[in-house]
């Protein structure tokens, strides 16, 4: 975003939408509700971007068991497809991927055109990708690590500035 204006639709985008990006999704809606004014008035939304990606699916339980013990139900969630959503695209003035091949790959869509499209440690000022989990304990290690990003990410929200 290169005009340090506050965003007012985040888009979240990981492979299947069904663990990262709902994890950040439901995570930053949560800490940005505690912010009054335009802070607390900024859309989040998720979606896959992965050949695999489909509508319709619940998240992973890990994640489900994860945000609960952060405080966040998510109990009504369901995966969306970018490819077939391209409103949330369209609509959404930042895209923070999980990943540079997702960012890629968002990049290529139609409604991709004149969008700030990030990886989420990009936007923050940091290097890599945040891994898809694989195995128990890697879940938690993932969640963390959002959520460490998404504490960078708010303050850059508040504050109108961008990397």
């Amino acid at each position: 975003m290169s005009d340090n204006k506050q965003p007012s639709h985040i888009l979240f985008v990981c492979d299947a939408n069904t663990c990262r990006s709902p994890m950040a999704e439901a995570m930053l809606r949560e800490m940005l509700a505690d912010f009054a004014g335009k802070a607390g008035e900024i859309k989040v939304s998720s979606a896959g971007v992965a050949p695999r990606a489909r509508d319709g699916s619940d998240i992973t339980l890990d994640v489900k068991w994860l945000l609960q013990e952060e405080g966040i139900s998510v109990e009504n969630f369901r995966s969306r497809d970018l490819k077939r959503h391209e409103e949330l695209l369209a609509e959404a003035d930042l895209v923070l991927t999980m990943s540079q091949e997702q960012k890629q790959r968002v990049r290529l869509l139609p409604q991709a055109d004149g969008k700030g499209i990030y990886t989420l440690k990009e936007y923050i000022g940091e290097n890599g990708d945040i891994a898809d989990p694989w195995g128990d304990e890697a879940y938690a290690i993932c969640r963390d690590e959002i959520k460490r990003c998404l504490q960078k990410l708010v303050p850059k929200l508040i504050s109108g500035t961008s990397s």
